[in-house]
């Protein structure tokens, strides 16, 4: 009878160990899951400016499809992890609206390039031999404009002298009476800027 009793207590600690053993092996698990998350976010909102339109699409599709997944479980997190991966939805959600408003700006900078370059706003149709003339187009159309520009208006207008500037060092030998010339309405800009009047020379 005492045999009896040992192994019947025997079996329920042993029921117990493994029970125990699977609810450890289910919490990691779920815990591997919610990493395997982060690493997901972190890999996919990593340089933000460099992906384009449809790979961004897809990623905010994978995004759903994911938390979908890991939200059907959630009643198993435990509080630290439940955090935590409340916390990694709104990385993720915080970086979409950084990339929004990258996207946002990289429109209105396609548009002011459109308006203050006009045939030059497309960088392979400017050359050594016609940059000049895109620095001359990009300055009459500052000067016409400038007056009712509010600050983020010129923040505009110089991204887009900036992305001329880029091109420009891309040519190597230029005239230096281009440089000169060049230069000369760089600064130009730059005292319209400042709200100065331009020096005749």
């Amino acid at each position: 009878m005492k045999s009896l009793f040992v192994r019947g207590v025997g079996f329920v600690l042993f029921l117990s160990l493994m029970m125990g053993a699977c609810t450890a092996t289910r919490e990691q698990e779920i815990e591997g899951d919610v990493n395997e998350f982060r690493s997901w976010v972190n890999a996919q909102t990593n340089k933000l400016e460099e992906r384009t339109e449809e790979d961004w699409k897809n990623t905010k599709a994978d995004f759903q499809r994911r938390t979908e997944e890991l939200d059907q479980k959630q009643e198993r997190f435990s509080d630290k992890l439940k955090s935590d991966y409340q916390q990694i939805k709104e990385d993720f959600k915080a970086r979409e609206r950084e990339r929004d408003r990258l996207s946002n700006r990289n429109e209105r900078l396609d548009q002011w390039e459109r308006d203050l370059l006009g045939q030059y706003a497309n960088g392979a149709s400017i050359s050594a031999g016609n940059i000049q003339m895109a620095y001359s187009t990009f300055l009459e159309n500052v000067r016409a404009r400038h007056r009712t520009w509010e600050k983020d208006d010129w923040e505009m207008a110089e991204l887009v002298l900036e992305e001329l500037n880029q091109r420009k060092e891309a040519f190597d030998g230029m005239a230096d009476e281009a440089e000169v010339r060049i230069k000369a309405m760089q600064m130009e800009f730059a005292a319209l800027k400042a709200g100065e009047a331009p020096q005749e020379e």
